[in-house]
This record gives C-alpha cells, structure tokens and sequence, in this order.
C-alpha cells in the first residue's frame, strides 16, 4: 500500500484487488497524465446549461477526446481533465468530518464520497454537499454516483450528476490510458 495516498490509505487492503489500470490512476504518489475518449451528455434546457457553465461542466458531445492530469501535494489532488469544451478542475482530499472519506471540491461546491471496492470496479457514495459552505439536503443527490473500472486493460469511468429540477446536469463516460508510459 502506497503511505500517504489519499485512496490507497482510504482504502487500506482493499486497494490491493484492484485492477492494474485503477491502481495507475488514482495510487496519489506520482503525476499521472492519460488520454482517451469520452461521450458527455446533458439536459439541453436552460437550468442545466447555466449550472455546466457556473461550474465549468463539460457539455454534451459525442466521442470526444479527453486528457486528464492529476498532481498529488500536500495530503490532496488536483485533477484536471481537458475536454474539447474547457478544462474541469477539482481537488480531492481526505474529510476532516467524516471518517474513511473524502472531498472533492469543484468551484463552490464541496462533496463528500466514501470510495466502496468490490475488487473489480471503485464507487464513489455520495455523502454531504456543500455549496458556499451550505449543507444542500443530500436526497438532492440521489442521482449523483461515480465509478470506474477496467475492461480490456483501459481505465473506464463513468459519471452522471441528475438533479431534481434540472434532469442530467451532467454524464459522462469512456476509456483512459496512461502516457507516461505506465
């Protein structure tokens, strides 16, 4: 296990069953660099498309080529994924409130997931929301879930933000490969 990583020491014994491509991606250590492709959806109405560009969301797009950098520093990561509509940023970091999770901020908006593991893919369970430091009732987020997984030795993904009043405010999913080689 990686000392000091935030989802190797999130996930004590359960990070070693992970798949390779997985362990590659999120072992918090090292700069990671990957390409690959991605589908975005999004509700075209205008609450969703106001919302995506208020946080800078990816819009919708059909096989699109996607570049993700992650930079680990002190007790965190910054992940930024280039799609072709703009980059989207967030920091990841260990909870100070809630035990064997983390958060990720995006702009104003603060979310706390517990990673679970099956051994063969890693869910991210939605926790607490914050947005400008308000907690937002989390039945809010009911349609909010992250996972990722590996098929045929490629990093897979896929992401969907639903929103009650607004539909999918943002879904996207696809492949990444490394580039640095590993």
């Amino acid at each position: 296990m990686s000392d000091g990583a935030l989802f190797p020491s999130l996930l004590g014994p359960r990070w070693e069953v992970l798949p390779p491509s997985l362990r590659a991606m999120h072992g918090g250590l090292r700069p990671v660099r990957a390409r690959g492709r991605v589908n975005v959806e999004g509700d075209p109405r205008w609450r969703a498309r106001l919302l995506r560009a208020l946080f800078r969301l990816p819009v919708p797009a059909a096989d699109v080529p996607l570049d993700v950098e992650i930079r680990p520093h002190a007790a965190a990561e910054t992940w930024s994924r280039r799609f072709p509509s703009g980059v989207m940023r967030s920091t990841l970091r260990r909870s100070s409130r809630w035990p064997g999770a983390f958060e990720e901020s995006i702009g104003a908006a603060r979310f706390v997931f517990v990673p679970e593991c099956d051994g063969r893919a890693l869910r991210w369970a939605t926790r607490d929301v914050r947005l400008f430091g308000v907690s937002l009732p989390l039945r809010w987020f009911d349609g909010l879930s992250a996972c990722c997984s590996e098929r045929d030795g490629r990093y897979r993904f896929d992401i969907v933000a639903r929103l009650p009043w607004v539909g999918v405010l943002v879904a996207y999913a696809g492949w990444l490969e490394s580039v640095d080689g590993d």
